[in-house]
């Protein structure tokens, strides 16, 4: 772990690399009068415009598709704190989610309606609904019956591919911060290593520091040191720290023959 930490720095710099190829989609939410972000939809922006998704959506819009109609486009992470203040920019924060939960012995857990009103079923109806689709499925069907092959090269395949993009993109943003909690962040330029966003002690420093202060007991003046002397009788730094180790029965420390190997 602490070798591969070494190359945090290099790792990113492909990583980033790779993120600006792919490129990401923005879409300008609407905010009503009282400033709340609505559903409706001002416009899209794609960064870098010479990036894959922006040359797909560019294609895909040539082609007669609606970017809109792909996706709505929303991540959590987007959200902005600016002084302590928490200003959405997505609607519903960018998450669906059902309002309400039912639970009942005969029917398990119900959600009502979702945040937001595209997922909604009280659209068609409610749940469990049947919808009269039989009067115009022939109708729908008949529509595109001859026109198969052009919905699936013109639409459904630059689709696919789009959000293929967008979910290799969002891996990639994953793993950044992961990158960040391990190291600290000190060298990656889009995000900051913040203690109200990570646990100090799930770095890769701290969760080394931990296994090292539980096999070993610490210097007092210097917690960062637990190297081994020749006090262990004495229960002085350095020495097995048998007391922690009595909390942890699935970890052993090394026996004498085991010395400078892993078990």
């Amino acid at each position: 772990m602490l070798e591969e930490r070494r190359d945090a720095s290099s790792r990113f710099a492909v990583i980033d690399a790779e993120r600006q190829r792919i490129g990401s989609v923005w879409i300008l939410w609407h905010r009503d009068d009282n400033g709340k972000v609505t559903e409706k939809r001002d416009g899209i922006a794609v960064t870098p415009p010479d990036s894959s998704l922006a040359k797909l959506l560019a294609a895909y819009t040539a082609l007669g598709g609606n970017p809109f109609d792909i996706s709505m486009f929303m991540g959590p992470e987007r959200t902005v704190d600016l002084d302590g203040v928490v200003t959405q920019t997505q609607p519903g924060g960018g998450v669906v989610h059902p309002q309400d939960i039912k639970y009942s012995y005969d029917a398990g857990v119900t959600d009502g309606d979702t945040n937001l009103a595209k997922y909604r079923y009280s659209r068609v109806g409610g749940r469990g609904v049947t919808a009269k689709d039989g009067e115009i499925l022939g109708i729908v069907q008949r529509s595109r019956k001859w026109i198969n092959k052009e919905i699936e090269f013109k639409r459904n395949r630059l689709e696919e591919r789009i959000i293929k993009l967008m979910d290799l993109r969002e891996q990639l943003d994953e793993e950044v911060s992961d990158l960040v909690w391990a190291t600290y962040g000190d060298t990656f330029r889009d995000q900051t290593y913040e203690s109200d966003r990570f646990n100090d002690s799930l770095t890769a420093a701290g969760i080394a520091y931990f296994f090292d202060s539980t096999f070993r007991i610490p210097n007092a003046t210097d917690p960062t040191s637990v190297t081994q002397n020749d006090q262990a009788e004495k229960g002085e730094p350095g020495s097995s720290n048998l007391a922690a180790l009595a909390g942890y029965t699935g970890l052993q420390d090394d026996l004498p023959e085991e010395e400078n190997s892993a078990l």
